[in-house]
């Protein structure tokens, strides 16, 4: 346990703890429990990620720079022991009537700052600089209702005293702002399925997925690239995380379907795509699924099942995309002696799929996700005590059984330090980008950006589609999916209200694009670290993702059009759509696999393109269409490949 002393882990474990304490224990009203869970996280923030490189530390020196980011620690302490304090008065408190006092003043602005700082030093510049944007807009605003051209997106105010006053109260004295929707899913939900996501890491769960994959799939067509995209999902699923997913299960995946012969920029790409879908795959997702119950107001379980469909039509096209570079490859499966596992050794190990179980049946039964979690948290540790302990006690008699003991506690402390740890990078953005959704919210930005989608593309849906398709990828570039999905809600959704689009398709389509970010050049965090693992080029295996992934955009278009998709509507209007665009997943496969049953010609792959968008689109006369471009390339290439196969008559000899 001494490697637990440092001062990183000292505060993940109270974090963990903290957390553990507001469901079994006396819950604090949010206004307290936010601040706290937010401040945790900027102090963890600062300890993991200093101010300069720990070239000091190494030397066995403790510098200027590394006590600065100590002192950023107490102050970010000392804020959550004045909200601790604070408590009556914040409740008591009339918002917006009992002005702030200096001390109010004074530790809002540090809170601000020191959150600025956390998102720049745990995300870089990218959601920094828009975080600075809105606050010169939000006083700056004002003025711009005296310029002609800028006149539409000014609001209304006075940078006066009473103004600033009314914008920290609003930021940082209620649940709203820097303590709002975002950093509350993080506090009361998506913390504890990231401890979930460690403790089944930790206890086995990752590699029975990639054990379970490579049973079900690994001996097939191109092996290894279809053990990538079944066991992303499995681990996606639970993980909810792109970048981590790909971290994980790349390690395995990526260097095995190497050595099967794809490129490394292929391998790549197929695991950072699968790694972002894991993000849109039941039960838990990726944080921004949390938000949309949230911001809708309705419970969990059914955003989760609306996002069914989509998640599998994505991994279906991906699936597809694989088997058909392996036949244009001839890329073969393993063999059974390159398998590095059999049945026995992982029907032992299925018991890793109780809690999974008991948790999604919690979260359909709409239990709190808090309380069902920890719940799951505490059957996998049951579970690992048990098996870990009989076989101990088998083995080595009581000896075993202490050590199995032993065993079990240490992974438990990790799981609580990791899991704490990977919360920094939900909490820290959520925080960040609350001060935008303050902003936002306070200036009625959101109206203003929805009229000026309108009003630029002339009221027609596929146009204002693209506009706001654009500015969440753009905004998404270098951001996680839960920040992108934050500023694309607070800024699209009122312009696809507008529209009629709606509000669940709506929430799903930003979603989609800001998970699709990171598979999208030029910043593609999943590709980037997906190509880092393989040594490939970062730029071609951008590209290439952003191919593999092209089935994302397509359907975030279909179901905006038509919620059928989403499960929403008639049961033979979901059933047809699904169907269609099952089968357009494949043509677009064909598509971007330049194969179909033998290589494409520049004619075939354009209609393959035409007909995968047809048979996506939830339209049945146009789905029709859409089945006969694919008939007639199939069809096609079906004649081509027979007429190559046929050998052609002798030659008969003159003489």
């Amino acid at each position: 346990m001494r490697k637990y002393c440092n001062p990183g882990s000292v505060v993940a474990l109270l974090w963990a703890l903290f957390q553990i304490w507001m469901v079994y224990g006396t819950p604090l009203e949010l206004i307290v429990a936010v601040p706290i869970h937010v401040m945790f996280g900027v102090m963890l923030t600062f300890i993991t990620h200093p101010l300069t490189p720990r070239q000091e530390e190494h030397s066995g020196g403790f510098g200027v720079s590394r006590a600065s980011d100590y002192l950023l620690v107490a102050v970010a302490a000392a804020i959550a022991v004045h909200y601790y304090l604070s408590g009556d008065t914040l409740i008591t408190r009339i918002a917006m009537v009992d002005l702030p006092t200096t001390t109010d003043l004074v530790v809002g602005v540090v809170t601000m700052a020191l959150v600025v700082e956390a998102v720049r030093r745990s995300l870089g510049m990218g959601l920094t600089t828009v975080i600075l944007v809105f606050l010169v807009y939000q006083f700056c605003g004002p003025l711009l209702r005296e310029v002609p051209l800028l006149r539409i997106i000014g609001h209304d105010g006075q940078p006066s005293r009473s103004f600033f006053e009314t914008f920290i109260d609003l930021q940082t004295m209620q649940n709203e702002g820097v303590f709002g929707i975002p950093s509350i899913v993080s506090y009361g939900q998506v913390f504890y399925f990231l401890l979930f996501g460690a403790f089944l890491q930790l206890f086995g769960g990752g590699q029975l997925f990639m054990d379970l994959s490579m049973l079900l799939v690994g001996r097939l067509r191109g092996g290894m690239a279809k053990v990538s995209i079944v066991s992303s999902t499995l681990f996606g699923a639970v993980s909810g995380s792109a970048t981590a997913n790909a971290a994980v299960m790349g390690m395995f995946t990526i260097p095995a379907m190497k050595r099967s012969g794809m490129r490394a920029e292929q391998a790549a790409a197929v695991e950072a795509t699968s790694s972002t879908g894991g993000q849109l795959m039941p039960p838990v997702m990726g944080a921004a699924a949390f938000l949309i119950a949230q911001f809708m107001g309705i419970p969990y379980a059914e955003v989760a099942l609306a996002a069914i469909i989509p998640a599998l039509l994505f991994y279906l096209a991906l699936y597809f995309v694989v088997d058909l570079l392996a036949r244009r490859n001839n890329l073969s499966g393993l063999t059974k002696a390159e398998l590095d596992t059999d049945w026995g050794s992982v029907l032992k190990r299925l018991y890793l799929l109780i809690p999974v179980g008991v948790l999604v049946y919690q979260i359909m039964a709409g239990r709190a996700l808090s309380s069902a979690t920890l719940e799951a948290v505490w059957l996998t540790v049951f579970l690992g005590l048990f098996t870990r302990g009989w076989e101990g006690l088998r083995e080595h008699g009581l000896d075993g059984l202490v050590g199995a003991v032993r065993s079990v506690v240490a992974d438990s402390v990790q799981a609580l330090d990791s899991g704490a740890r990977s919360a920094i990078a939900v909490a820290i953005p959520c925080a960040g980008a609350g001060i935008v959704v303050g902003i936002a919210s306070s200036t009625n930005l959101g109206l203003t950006f929805g009229t000026f989608v309108t009003t630029l593309s002339g009221g027609m849906m596929i146009p204002a589609l693209l506009l706001v398709m654009i500015m969440v990828i753009v905004m998404g570039m270098g951001m996680p999916t839960t920040a992108a999905y934050i500023m694309g809600a607070i800024l699209a959704i009122p312009a696809l209200d507008k529209l009629g689009v709606p509000q669940l398709s709506s929430h799903f389509f930003v979603l989609y694009f800001a998970a699709l970010s990171m598979v999208t050049p030029p910043v593609a965090l999943a590709a980037f670290v997906a190509g880092g693992i393989a040594k490939a080029d970062v730029w071609k295996t951008g590209w290439a993702a952003f191919r593999y992934s092209l089935a994302g955009f397509l359907v975030a278009f279909a179901f905006a059009f038509s919620p059928a998709l989403l499960l929403q509507g008639e049961w033979a209007r979901i059933v047809t759509a699904t169907v269609t665009a099952a089968i357009g997943c494949y043509a677009l496969a064909g598509c971007v696999a330049g194969f179909l049953r033998t290589r494409n010609s520049r004619l075939e792959s354009l209609l393959l393109l035409a007909a995968a968008v047809l048979l996506i689109t939830p339209k049945l006369t146009a789905s029709l269409v859409g089945l006969v471009l694919l008939a007639l390339v199939l069809g096609g290439q079906l004649w081509r490949r027979r007429a190559a196969a046929e050998p052609e008559p002798a030659a008969t000899a003159r003489e």
